[in-house]
């Protein structure tokens, strides 16, 4: 958090926000540059430096904004868990897709930060394991919220299930990833639909199976 203590001004919080958004979304945290920042902000550099103490701390204050908003902008698209895990997937995936398209900065900041988090500060990856963890637990509820009302095979282990459920939200997450340069721009539906249909397609796998009926070889 900014450094406890010292008065902000809520305004000069939000400019700073906004340009820090922007700034380390295009340039990457090695590369942003918080004299670019203060300029964009219209505050000066020393500001920066009281508010949130080093880059760090600023780079760090930035991403878990991104985070909230997101889940902000989310949270009332899921009010009742759905039917079925394929109705799952492709909420949350349009939810997101259409969150980047709105806010293209904020979605291509939280993917670099969490997805290349290794090349990150040591404090800064601490940080951001915490937030990832509180997501992953947010989902992990959802998903268990939405096997409760499907008719699970009795044999299988519930905790399982939902492993394997969350490392192909993984997947996705790592698809969406790699292919963003692809589709940097993502000004229109057609440009993030096609997460969607993949999303969708391994969610249909995962529920319905992957082996077909026993052909008798006989017959």
């Amino acid at each position: 958090m900014a450094v406890v203590g010292r008065p902000q001004d809520p305004k000069k919080v939000q400019r700073i926000m906004r340009a820090a958004t922007h700034e380390f979304a295009s340039q990457g945290y090695t590369k942003a540059k918080t004299d670019q920042i203060a300029k964009a902000a219209q505050v000066s550099k020393g500001l920066i430096f009281h508010y949130y103490g080093n880059k760090q701390q600023l780079y760090f204050e930035t991403v878990q904004a991104a985070t909230a908003l997101i889940k902000a902008t989310l949270s009332p698209v899921t009010p009742v868990a759905p039917i079925d895990l394929v109705t799952l997937v492709v909420q949350s995936t349009q939810a997101k897709a259409d969150f980047g398209q709105s806010h293209p900065d904020e979605m291509r900041l939280m993917i670099a930060a969490y997805g290349n988090a290794e090349q990150l500060p040591s404090g800064i990856q601490q940080q951001l394991t915490q937030l990832y963890t509180q997501s992953m637990v947010a989902m992990q509820t959802l998903i268990e919220a939405v096997l409760a009302r499907m008719p699970l095979r009795p044999e299988l282990d519930r905790s399982t299930v939902v492993a394997l459920i969350m490392g192909v939200y993984n997947q996705i997450f790592t698809e969406f990833q790699q292919q963003l340069p692809a589709h940097s721009a993502m000004t229109t539906m057609a440009d993030t639909q096609w997460i969607v249909e993949r999303a969708k397609a391994y969610m249909h796998i995962l529920e319905v199976g992957l082996v077909g009926p026993k052909i008798d070889s006989e017959s």
